[in-house]
């Protein structure tokens, strides 16, 4: 570890802007459904597939980007990437029919995923020294490009229409693409020996896992706040308010956590983090007090996240870092799918017997959650411990 400042400069520029432009078109665009609908003379459903299209697109081209990026360099893969999303943005706005534009959101997924995928393993090489505050900007950027999207697209729908949405992509996306160049580029080997390389290094693992737990918690606290908020008898529009708490908390104090894990370790803070979680999950459930939850959660999840993420990629096996982001990116989206389905289903099953007592079970049970984050982050220490021992 270093006690010299980290300085921001246009390397880690081009890799925010690239992950506020892959964020902000994801969240923006849901204001323009309904945009979508009116203009194909079609239902919801039917637009819906711009939104899901992309993301199915960036799951199953994380671990195949990340291979080839290993192979002929990730700033190659990096920079097409940037280029591709642009170019398809602007093909989006002239698509004769709906059936066209879902196509091209497919690919653009797969060009996001060169995007994010590639991000935090670029991030953590450029910067070895403060890995944990470079990818503490990293979530802040996330956060501040979900906290952008769906004003941002509002504004701009009403203004100038859905089109604009993705015009605005084509000069962050130049941008990113001009800064890039200098950026350090990361070669491994390849997929398979890549996979292989890591399914054997058991600090790897249990980090990979840790990240997967928390994104289950962080996911299935998403969805039950609205449920419960509106239950009470909060109005969507001050629920939507209340709920920009934790981004907000991890936009500001996120890079400060991860420079603090750069100096005392990042299994300590990132185990801090998942304690914090366990406590304001468990705390809202018992006390029925979303303050407890908002507050907490927004800090548990600044200490978590950078901290974790880095300690995923300094565990990669040597020559594997670019399959270690793709993996990363694997277990992220995972958790929240699994996040999801778990809180969705909990509430579904308990809320006929009462919201307290459902938002009480769902907390309990997302806070031992994230209490097995911690657990897992514990295992990995007492790993390296052992390993450095020998």
């Amino acid at each position: 570890m270093t006690d010299d400042k980290p300085h921001f400069d246009v390397r880690l520029a081009a890799l925010l802007i690239g992950v506020i432009l892959s964020t902000v078109d994801s969240s923006a665009l849901n204001l323009a459904l309904p945009s979508l609908a009116a203009h194909f003379r079609t239902d919801a459903a039917a637009v819906q597939g711009a939104s899901s299209l992309y993301l199915i697109g960036a799951a199953v081209a994380f671990l195949p980007l990340s291979g080839l990026a290993g192979k002929i360099g990730t700033v190659k893969v990096y920079r097409f990437s940037l280029a591709v999303f642009a170019l398809i943005s602007q093909i989006l706005v002239i698509s004769p029919n709906l059936h066209t534009l879902l196509a091209l959101r497919f690919i653009q997924g797969i060009a996001g995923a060169g995007i994010v995928g590639l991000v935090p393993g670029m991030t953590a090489s450029t910067f070895k020294e403060h890995r944990g505050w470079a990818l503490g900007m990293v979530s802040g950027s996330v956060a501040a490009g979900t906290l952008m999207g769906p004003p941002l697209g509002g504004f701009l729908v009403e203004w100038f229409g859905w089109q604009s949405i993705f015009y605005i992509n084509l000069p962050f996306g130049l941008l990113a693409l001009i800064l890039s160049g200098r950026l350090t580029d990361l070669h491994g080997v390849g997929l398979k020996e890549g996979l292989r390389r890591s399914l054997h290094a058991p600090r790897f693992i249990l980090a990979l896992l840790s990240t997967a737990f928390f994104f289950v918690q962080s996911f299935g606290t998403n969805l039950v706040w609205p449920f419960y908020l509106e239950a009470v008898g909060i109005s969507p529009s001050k629920v939507g308010l209340m709920m920009l708490v934790p981004p907000i908390i991890l936009m500001a104090v996120g890079p400060r956590c991860g420079q603090l894990s750069d100096r005392i370790g990042y299994d300590r803070i990132s185990w801090l983090g998942s304690i914090v979680l366990m406590f304001a999950s468990i705390g809202q459930g018992v006390s029925g007090s979303i303050v407890v939850g908002l507050l907490g959660i927004g800090l548990g999840r600044a200490l978590f996240q950078a901290a974790n993420n880095a300690a995923v990629l300094s565990n990669a096996p040597e020559g594997t870092t670019t399959v270690a982001s793709g993996l990363l990116s694997i277990a992220r989206v995972t958790g929240q799918a699994l996040g999801s389905i778990l809180a969705g289903t909990l509430w579904g099953t308990l809320e006929h017997s009462g919201t307290q007592r459902a938002f009480l079970v769902v907390n309990l049970i997302l806070g031992g959650v994230a209490a097995l984050s911690g657990i897992l982050i514990m295992g990995r220490g007492r790993l390296g411990q052992k390993l450095s021992g020998e």
